[in-house]
């Protein structure tokens, strides 16, 4: 049995930091460790990185959610990395999963899915569900948000003793493990891009939508970001007046409107989002029916006899006209699932609502209940 190596930090995400780490240069105590996936979120798109780290906002789509799925065998099982000096007294293979590791030289900090080790020689897999791009001459490649990732947590392993030359990527829809050299070119690029990071973090300052790029219509948050939609807005108000986008928290440092980028504004805007919910709203005005739970399903008893079966992943909200009962079991299932529970008299007359958390980032809702309060910044919203 191989001696294994303490975990240094903890993989919980903070606040973004105040500091900039200059690059190449050891973080002193840094206030921040910057997760590799953010890192790779930031190469993506530098509004995602703000949107997922600074504002803590997510949201699933279809690409996620596999990739969740993908991962989740994974994260079952953490394991530790041995020291490089036990690595290197042993003669058989090595490989760790769900490894996680820091770096507080460069304040970055990386949940490794593999590590496969040689000696004291060590590759990080990290398997993403995609494919691999073409490189100019033909061959296959790792798209840079995956080349950066990897080589943030190569970083970490060359701090912590190991020998780190290159990568791996595995994608599963091809199949295809895609090697990476960990060359100084690259680790150039990273450290640009964790300083880059730092940067944005600190400022706070939305950066502008990416234009007209192809990852737009793919990316999980394109409903909250709304890139044409922002381009076109700002395009269409005095020079003067211009903003890309009002930011959901208040900004200490001044803003200079005048260097934002502007749109075209004759350039149509793309439909990145559907036109409507799939989600409907659902109206119970049936005087004594009852509303219970069984799974995820809704059911609608009319004296002790189920007349509807609603699926929870169908609605969007919960309408109740007059003398409706409705079980604990069934207000915790839709507070859980976001789903806001309106309650009417029989001729309409709206009485309540009950409703879930909503947004979890508890630093958004504060900022948002003390920016309600605030007359100028209501009043340019409101524009």
């Amino acid at each position: 049995m191989l001696p294994t190596r303490p975990l240094l930090h903890s993989a919980a995400r903070q606040r973004a930091p105040g500091g900039v780490e200059m690059i190449g240069q050891p973080a002193q105590a840094p206030a921040e460790l910057l997760p590799a996936r953010m890192i790779n979120e930031l190469v993506y798109c530098p509004r995602l990185f703000y949107y997922e780290h600074v504002e803590g906002l997510f949201a699933h789509n279809q690409e996620t959610v596999e990739g969740a799925i993908r991962h989740s065998s994974l994260d079952a099982r953490e394991e530790e990395l041995p020291p490089p000096e036990a690595l290197a007294e042993t003669d058989r293979p090595v490989r760790s999963r769900s490894v996680t590791l820091s770096s507080d030289r460069y304040g970055i900090i990386a949940k490794m899915d593999l590590i496969e080790a040689d000696g004291a020689r060590v590759t990080p897999v990290d398997y993403k569900r995609g494919r691999p791009c073409t490189a100019a001459d033909g061959s296959i490649a790792a798209w840079d948000p995956d080349r950066v990732q990897l080589a943030v947590q190569a970083l970490i392993l060359r701090e912590q003793g190991y020998t780190c030359d290159e990568a791996i990527v595995y994608y599963s829809a091809t199949k295809q493990r895609v090697r990476i050299a960990v060359d100084a070119g690259l680790v150039a690029q990273t450290l640009a891009a964790i300083e880059q990071a730092r940067t944005i973090a600190a400022g706070g300052r939305i950066p502008p939508p990416l234009e007209d790029s192809p990852k737009c219509p793919r990316c999980s948050l394109v409903a909250i970001c709304l890139p044409d939609e922002t381009r076109a807005c700002a395009a269409s108000r005095p020079r003067a007046a211009r903003c890309v986008q009002t930011n959901l928290f208040e900004i200490d440092a001044p803003r200079d409107a005048t260097t934002e980028p502007v749109a075209d504004g004759n350039r149509p805007v793309r439909r990145l989002v559907p036109a409507r919910d799939d989600l409907r709203p659902l109206y119970l005005n049936t005087q004594g029916l009852s509303v219970g739970k069984s799974g995820e399903v809704l059911r609608v008893k009319e004296k002790d006899k189920v007349v509807q079966e609603v699926r929870l992943n169908e609605i969007c909200q919960l309408n109740l006209m007059g003398n409706i009962q409705l079980t604990t079991q069934a207000i915790q299932a839709l507070c859980e699932a976001e789903i806001p529970i309106a309650y009417f008299s029989m001729g309409g007359w709206f009485y309540g609502i009950t409703q879930g958390l909503g947004v979890k980032n508890i630093f958004l809702r504060r900022e948002q209940f003390r920016l309600a309060d605030v007359p100028g910044f209501c009043l340019r919203l409101a524009r």
